[in-house]
Order: C-alpha cells, then structure tokens, then sequence
C-alpha cells in the first residue's frame, strides 16, 4: 500500500492477469461487501461512510463500483480530476464568469455573457430543484474532485477552484448554451441584422458544425434477436469536453460519456441512447424600440416599461477590474438578455430554458433509472433536455424517438424565424406545449430508424412524420431533407434482416462515399464518348481514370483510388462550379439520355486539372491515409479513411445549395484543415464519442473517444485512441466485471468520508 491513508493502490507491476488472480484469491478468503476491490480488509475499520473502488481498463477508462450512489459519484469526481481536472475547472471558472481573475484580459468578454446569462445565479436555484438522491450525488463529486486537487496540490494549477455542487449545474448550461439554448433565437437576432458579441458568435459558430449519427435497430432485424442502438455524436475531434467512465452504484450502473457530473451519453444494461443537432424552435429574438431620448425605457402596449440593469465587476488578472451592465427585458415573463443595441432599439433574447437550470440534470438523471423506453419518455416529459433529437432502444426491444426541447407555444401569424416585435404582447408565448406535441414515434413499423442530423420525414422509408402533421416552429425543418449519411444509413439499415454485430460495427465506422457508382457512370459515359478524347489524356490522367473506374467508393485509408477520387471530385467543383458539375452528376445518373455538351469536356479537364495538382503535391503514388491522418497536436499522428469531400474552405460547401456536388461525408464524418508545413490534412471534425450497444445477454457495448481519456501530458492514454480510430477498430466496454477483471491495470479503493 502507498499514497496518502485512506487510498489503497494497486499499480503497473502486477499485469492484468495478476490482478484478477489476486482479487480473486481475495474473495474466497474474505466476505466483504465488494471484496474484489479491497486489497487490506482492515481498511473497512477506519470508521468511514464507506468505500468506492476504481479500476483502470488497458485504456484507462475508470470503473466505479461502490455500494451507494453518492460514495460512487465521490470517486468518479476523483477520476474526472485525475483525468481531466485543468479542463474542468476551466470551464467552472467560465460558468461563474470569474475566468478573466485567472486567465486575464482574453476571458473579460467569456465572464460578461456567462454573468449576462446567468448560469451561476441560476445554477444556484436550480439546484433546489434536484432530487435529494442526485444533489447528494452532485455534493459527493465534488467533494472527491476536490479531495484529489488536495491530494495532488503540487502538481495542479494555482489557479484550480474549489467545485461545488452548484457548479455542476452551471458548467453543462454553460457548455451547450450558446449553440442550443440560447442558439436559436442569438440565430434569429442575426438574421434580423444584429451585431452579436464575440462569444454569441463562436456559440453560433459551435452549433454550425454540429453533426451526429444516431440509428436504432428492432429485435427482429438483427441475428441475435437484440435491439442495437447507435450513438455517434461529431464535432471537434477532441472530445475533451466529456469524460468516458463505467460507473457501478447503488441503482446506478451505467457506462459511456458524461459532461462533468451528468451521464449525458451513456448506456445501462437496460436502456441506451444517442443524440443528434435538430430540434424545435426554443428561443425567440424580439426588437424592443425604446423611448425617444431614452436608453433605457420602452412602452409595451402604450405601457412604459423599464430595462432591468444589474451593475457587474469582473475582476481581471494583471489588469484592474472591469464595469459592465446587465441589461434585461421581462418579456414572456422571464429576463431576457439585451444582446443588441442600435439606433434607439434593443434587441433581446428569450429562452424557454432561462429559468429552469437543474431540470436538465434532473431529467438526464431519471433517464439513466430508466428500465425501459416507457420509463425513459416519462423521466423526458420533464423537457430538461437541451434542444436534440433524441432516440433510443431498451433491452425488451422498444425503440423511440423524439425532437426534444423545451418549446414555447406562439400566437397565429407572428413570424418566429425573425426578430418579433418586442413592444407588445402579441407576439408573447401562449405558454409551453406538453412533451406529447413535440415529433415524436415509438416503435416504427420499419424495424429501425436513424436521424443522421436530418429531417423527421426522412427518417425511414415512409416516415409519418411529415412536416403537415405538427406547428411550423415544433417541426422546424424543411421538408424532405436529407443529407449523404442520413442516406446511406437508410440504405444499409432497411436491407437489415440478419443483422450481426459485426455489421453493426462496421456501418459504425462505414467509409463509403455515396453515389459513387453515378458519380462513376459519369466517368465512364464521358471517356466513351469520343475515343479521341480518351487518346489524349496524359499517361497520368489515363492511369487515374482507370483507378478512379475500379473504384468501390470506400474511403478506406490505404486506398490509392480514393485519394485520386478526392482530387478529381474537388479539382470537378473547382474548375466547373456548381452548375457544372451537378450536370455532370445527372449524366451519371441518366444513362439513357444523351451527354449534355460540356459535360464530356468537364470530366476530361477534371482529371488533368487533378493530377496535376497531385504531382504538384507530391501525391502522385500516395494513398488516402498519406495526406489525411488524426492525431493530437505535437503528437504523432495516423492514416485517417472517412475523410468528407471537401475543399480546405469549408464556407465553399455551406454556399452550395445541395451537398452532393461536394461535402459528401461518410458515416465518421471527418473533415480536415488546409495541408500543413509536412502536407498533411489534420482531422479537425468528426466522430469523437462513438457508443454502439448491442442488448444481448451479456450485454456486448463498444466505444471510440477521441484522442483518447486524458489530455494530461505524458500519459499513455492521453491520444492511444487516435490508433484505434485511425485502424477502424472499436474497444470493448466490459460492462460487467467478471469482464474487466482480466484487462485491469491499475486499482484504487477510496475510504469516502462521512458526509
């Protein structure tokens, strides 16, 4: 034993297999309530509140056991420090808009919106609203967090807060705020011509590249006769913001992804979940005229009304403190933050969501004591959830979906997609619909179902529901839209009859660029056309024109086919626009029809135009993974497939009216920056927290989190998932622990303190 008392430890020397034989040997010699994580019985005798045991797997991901709820939220407060303790208190010190004290005159601007929203003031209320099970929780986490801030003292930032609960209801409001919560009517403000703040900006910016899959899959659909529900949720490829745990407790027993304290992406044995971007319209943007002369009276209804304005000091390291204003409306009877000012108007922000922090975590917490889906809708008629689809499947083989969020009910003919006229009460809300309004469907006829950030109506084959069906702002979609992994998840998951494991697996990680095969006619038809046309290609432009026919679409890294299909299809939209090329993708698609002019000559061009900027690379003999890897910054990095076709310049795909001349993602979804010094593309967007469980018995659950569990420097685990990703492999849960004990590499057992 060593380590500070209270802490018995188990680490390196002894290899798995040692370790399961020592547990073991000590559970036949000693009854004792978890007795497989206790090393010195004697421990026990120390007059504790109990005890919590922490295993490490091979890739470092914590398991928690412990016989009581709070005793294990103590320890996985203990591990999200180890592992992730500098981020964290980070971001607590930006949810209480105290961050400018720590970090200096750069945070000023993060502190003023933090304080502007409220999300400490809030939290604080918001955690009276908790059970008594999840605020004890939530005072345990953070009092293990703090404890092992203590423990390590020397090796943590001086600047490292001490975290309260409260906290943990502030930090996930603070996380998805701007691009969720708030994102929708900051959206609306801009649209109407609004200047935002910088940190408005970046939130709406973090809500832009919001990608994710998710798809479910009936009992009857699979080999094994076991619901699979997929979760994958994109963004920047660093997950750092979650923290991957097992966690064992009480009733609690869970395993994936949580923000800070909250399981926000997990599993039980019983229900799992995922989320994807999409989701009703929450928030609203109201133009307030103020008085002549004034700035800081408006008349609602001929009835003079004053801004509300609450003087704030922010303290700043190496600077003297800065004085803002707060400044507030009470329109729909709620304060709504002043996030525009011109020309004697305001422009404010109301969110159904300002004054409910705790419902979030509370609802969050209800889900994972869900034993099935029925459970599960009741713990979401609370409508905490931030603004996601959200779907989900449970072990008797009930699959549903819902677009969730907290949605206000507006009066006949305002239009919500802009600013509302915020000087009268006809454009307030009529209050808030009932979680039954919101597009919802349980069990579908089809046997699966997915929402790769696409529309409710294409969804699955014949999906009811339609945009006619619900009010405009709970719908909050265009109808018929799709996306290319909303439509190759439909293609591979309504051909399921015997779907296995391994195809489940694979559709995780599926490289394909879809539409290949037209994309290919195309080719083909334009080569054929005129044989003297094919006489004059380079040798090089020939050699890639019959790599590029061969081609079976998978972005697989080690393909020479797909880097020069990458190149041709950028080189395509670069030299014939968008007009052009979406000709030359009809042509592949209409095999019956006569080339258009032009369409021939766009091809030819495309291939020259692309090796050419192949050999001027260096790229001539080079495979996919050769130009796009993944890795942490100053790391080494690996091959990448399932790379997007894109141009450096992703502004290049937003302005095109369809995604299928270029932006074309597989299923990982990754997108790379500008080559850089050695003329790699860096992965910078993709699949980062990818969950697939299968509900078999035993339960068989796989996981994928980029870079890896730690970005603490000089860890082992700290990018050894990069690897994996960049080999298309997934790593085990071992959810039960007769599962983990063989892969165990370290141990530590807590004597968790009297409250």
């Amino acid at each position: 034993m060593n380590g500070r008392p209270g802490i018995i430890r188990v680490r390196g020397g002894a290899g798995p297999n040692r370790l399961a034989a020592t547990a073991a040997r000590l559970a036949r010699v000693s009854v004792l309530v978890g007795a497989l994580a206790v090393l010195v019985p004697a421990q026990i005798a120390w007059g504790q509140a109990g005890q919590a045991t922490i295993y490490r797997d091979t890739w470092g991901v914590p398991h928690i056991y412990a016989d009581r709820e709070d005793e294990g939220y103590y320890a996985f407060g203990y591990v999200a420090a180890e592992d992730e303790g500098e981020f964290l208190g980070r971001i607590v010190l930006a949810a209480r808009g105290t961050a400018a004290a720590a970090f200096g005159p750069e945070m000023v601007e993060s502190d003023y919106t933090s304080r502007l929203w409220r999300h400490h003031a809030e939290a604080r209320v918001g955690l009276t609203r908790l059970s008594p099970e999840l605020r004890r929780n939530y005072e345990r986490w953070a009092q293990g967090f703090n404890r092992y801030v203590a423990d390590h003292r020397a090796a943590v930032p001086a600047w490292m807060p001490t975290v309260t609960a409260t906290d943990l209801v502030a930090v996930s409001r603070w996380l998805l705020w701007l691009a969720y919560q708030a994102g929708d009517g900051l959206a609306k403000c801009r649209a109407s011509g609004v200047q935002l703040s910088a940190a408005a900006e970046d939130g709406l910016a973090n809500r832009a590249v919001a990608a994710s899959n998710e798809w479910v899959l009936a009992p009857w659909r699979t080999a094994g006769g076991n619901t699979i529900v997929l979760s994958d949720p994109h963004g920047e490829v660093d997950g750092q913001f979650v923290f991957e745990v097992r966690l064992h407790a009480g009733r609690l027993s869970f395993a994936g992804f949580t923000v800070a304290a909250m399981p926000l992406l997990v599993q039980t044995r019983r229900v799992s979940w995922g989320m994807t971007t999409g989701a009703p319209s929450v928030a609203d943007c109201y133009e307030v005229t103020l008085e002549p002369g004034r700035t800081d009276r408006y008349r609602s209804d001929g009835a003079l009304q004053r801004l509300i304005e609450e003087p704030v000091r922010i303290e700043v390291q190496g600077a003297g403190p800065v004085r803002r204003t707060l400044t507030y409306t009470r329109h729909n009877g709620i304060l709504s933050p002043v996030v525009g000012r011109k020309d004697g108007k305001v422009w404010v922000v109301s969110t159904s969501y300002m004054d409910r922090a705790g419902d979030f975590d509370e609802e969050v917490y209800r889900m994972v004591l869900a034993r099935n889906v029925a459970e599960l809708k009741e713990a979401m008629r609370l409508q905490g959830m931030f603004p996601q689809n959200v779907m989900a499947g449970d072990v008797d083989g009930a699959t549903f979906y819902v677009r969730a969020g907290r949605t206000p009910r507006r009066p006949s003919g305002v239009n919500w997609r802009r600013a509302l006229d915020g000087n009268t009460a006809r454009t307030a809300w009529l209050g808030i619909h009932p979680f039954e309004d919101l597009v919802q469907i349980e069990n579908p006829s089809t046997g699966y179902m997915q929402n790769n950030n696409i529309g409710p109506d294409r969804m699955f084959e014949g999906s009811p529901m339609t945009p006619d069906r619900y009010p405009d702002y709970i719908y909050n979609d265009r109808e018929g839209r799709t996306n290319s992994r909303g439509r190759r998840a439909v293609e591979v998951l309504s051909s399921a009859v015997r779907f296995t494991v391994d195809d489940a697996i694979e559709l995780a990680l599926d490289e394909k660029w879809i539409d290949t095969e037209q994309w290919r006619e195309a080719l083909r038809r334009s080569v054929a056309a005129d044989p003297d046309r094919l006489r004059r290609l380079s040798p090089a432009a020939r050699q890639l024109a019959d790599g590029l026919l061969r081609f079976d679409g998978h972005a697989r890294a080690e393909s020479k086919a797909a880097l020069g299909y990458w190149y041709w299809r950028t080189t395509l939209l670069e030299q014939a626009g968008a007009a052009g090329t979406r000709a030359v993708l009809e042509a592949g698609g209409r095999p019956d029809q006569p080339l258009e002019p032009g369409v021939a000559d766009r091809v030819v061009d495309a291939l020259e135009g692309a090796v050419a900027r192949m050999a001027k690379e260096g790229r001539t003999d080079a495979r996919l993974g050769d130009v796009f890897r993944i890795g942490r910054p100053g790391s080494p990095s690996y091959p990448l497939g399932g790379v997007a076709l894109a141009t450096d310049d992703r502004r290049h795909c937003e302005s095109l009216a369809s995604w299928d001349l270029l932006c074309v993602h597989t299923q990982r979804a990754f997108t790379a920056v500008a080559p850089d010094s050695s003329g790699h593309r860096m992965a910078q967007i993709g699949s980062r927290l990818l969950r697939l469980t299968v509900f078999s018995d035993p339960i068989q659950s796989f996981t994928l989190h980029n870079f890896g569990q730690t970005s603490r420097a000089g860890s082992p685990h700290r990018d050894d998932q990069a690897q994996l990703t960049s080999e298309r492999r997934l790593k085990p849960v071992l959810f039960e622990k007769a599962e983990l004990l063989p892969h165990v590499t370290s141990q530590i057992t807590l004597d968790v303190p009297l409250p």
